[in-house]
């Protein structure tokens, strides 16, 4: 069983395209799967012919990815296309893509039952599930997952991204492309795997109740508009409210999603811009009820956090055991990356020692999946998610 990943920075999706398969075939042979992260500027046509021509027996994920992607090799800015590929004789591997009208919620059970049936194990769980879909309706895409499985199957993904939020994020696989639906890629690897979900954020200890919410607009804290109260807590009036997301990227609202040894963990919401109601749009969907945490980070912990993820992936799946990488995936919010950018450079160095230099990759997502150390998968923002392979 190997792992082997490749990027090329060639400005031309061509170029880029072919130079990328050309180091990914240096390296592995008959790959069973292969993923994609690329810029949006790149034609999603020409990179999806290439792999199918390519590697015309491997099921195939592709997404975009905000402002550069990142790989063993290190990280990289602007332009690009990553390739992460498995190779693995006794394991089996399905992808697919649901692009309809339907609801998201039925979208996502039909993605699913299609990448099983493209796996050729019907009727057996996947270990992990691969979740990459266009930004919007995360919660209820997790929820026709879980709810066809019947059961809580791992789930590590990323929702598509662009490059400034104007909706030209894209997914593809080796049948179809689109804007706007649901990839899914299931693994049954032969192999151990273990897998975390953290954020690098703090609660304040601040609260309040969401008292009024429209979808993934928070519109009333405690009966007061949402905007007053978070302008409250962070100290600051916001002038351009067109876009507070990098204004609100070191302090988002967190939700407990469980407990450790009584103590709590959560999963966050970011903020993405004020509302004409005086209320918040956010990157995540809020309950009515729900109580919200005010969040603090540090540029310190974005950094470093990258790796300690990495870390406690080991820690859940060692049992005692020694465990030996083959590689790995690992999903890193946009925003955050947005917020460290000039210091990428030490998060793939983090990640790289983490992950015992074993090959993997990272795109930049607007959204991020996975499963918690209590076993809940969950949709959060600003958060890091990450799965490893491990030879027996």
């Amino acid at each position: 069983m190997d792992i082997a990943t490749s990027f090329s920075a060639s400005p031309k999706e061509q170029e880029a395209i072919d130079a990328a398969i050309d180091q990914l075939e240096q390296k592995i042979v008959n790959p069973k799967l292969v993923l994609a992260y690329f810029s949006e500027n790149y034609d999603e046509n020409v990179l999806q012919q290439a792999l199918v021509n390519a590697f015309p027996n491997a099921q195939l994920l592709g997404c975009s990815s905000c402002q550069g992607v990142m790989t063993d090799e290190g990280y990289n800015e602007g332009s690009g296309v990553a390739l992460w590929a498995i190779s693995d004789y006794n394991g089996a591997y399905g992808s697919a893509i649901v692009s309809t009208n339907q609801p998201y919620y039925a979208m996502a059970r039909q993605a699913l039952l299609k990448a099983i049936s493209n796996s050729g194990r019907p009727g057996e769980l996947p270990s992990l599930i691969l979740l990459h879909a266009s930004p919007g309706q995360e919660e209820e895409v997790i929820q026709g997952i879980e709810d066809e499985l019947g059961i809580s199957v791992p789930i590590i993904g990323g929702s598509a991204a662009d490059d400034l939020v104007q909706g030209n994020w894209k997914i593809f696989n080796h049948e179809q492309r689109c804007v706007n639906g649901v990839g899914i890629s299931v693994f049954y690897p032969s192999c151990n795997i273990s897998y975390s979900f953290h954020s690098g954020y703090a609660s304040t200890g601040v609260s309040a109740i969401a008292t009024k919410v429209n979808g993934r607009e928070l519109v009333e804290l405690d009966g007061k508009p949402a905007i007053d109260v978070y302008q409250q807590w962070i100290g600051q009036k916001f002038e351009d409210k067109n876009s507070i997301v990098s204004k609100s990227s070191l302090n988002p609202l967190g939700r407990i999603a469980g407990k450790v040894h009584d103590l709590p963990y959560f999963k966050l919401a970011h903020p993405l811009k004020v509302t004409e109601n005086d209320g918040i749009e956010l990157f995540a969907t809020i309950e009515e009820g729900e109580r919200l945490f005010f969040m603090e980070g540090t540029e310190e912990r974005l950094v470093s956090r990258a790796g300690r993820v990495v870390d406690s992936a080991f820690d859940i799946g060692s049992n005692s055991r020694e465990l030996d990488p083959i590689g790995g995936i690992t999903i890193y919010c946009a925003g955050c990356m947005r917020r460290v950018q000039s210091r990428m450079d030490q998060v793939a160095q983090f990640v790289n020692k983490a992950m015992h230099h074993a090959p993997f990759v990272c795109p930049f997502t607007f959204g991020e999946q996975g499963q918690f150390v209590g076993g809940e998968n969950a949709h959060g923002n600003l958060m890091i998610s990450a799965v490893l392979f491990h030879r027996d």
